[in-house]
């Protein structure tokens, strides 16, 4: 597992990506202290995730209300920001 920061995330999206592509796992780290991880999900996987464990929806759920309160970007100016 790889410890990668925000700023170095931002910076080097494409080749993170292209880690978590082969399999490398990335631990994403805020001021220092871990905030998310990133690793390979297959599309069925996917779906084992959203529909075998409800509280991932949950978390969803949630994402989405405190994104409603507090604001913050569409995925199309998230993937702009990142170069992608």
């Amino acid at each position: 597992m790889k410890f990668v920061n925000m700023r170095d995330l931002r910076l080097k999206t494409p080749s993170v990506m292209k880690g978590v592509e082969k399999g490398e796992k990335y631990v994403i780290t805020n001021h220092g202290k871990p905030q998310a991880v990133l690793l390979h999900l297959t599309e069925d996987e996917i779906e084992d995730l959203v529909y075998k464990q409800p509280e991932f929806m949950d978390q969803i759920e949630a994402s989405r209300k405190e994104y409603g309160k507090k604001g913050g970007v569409s995925l199309s100016e998230a993937r702009k920001r990142l170069g992608l």
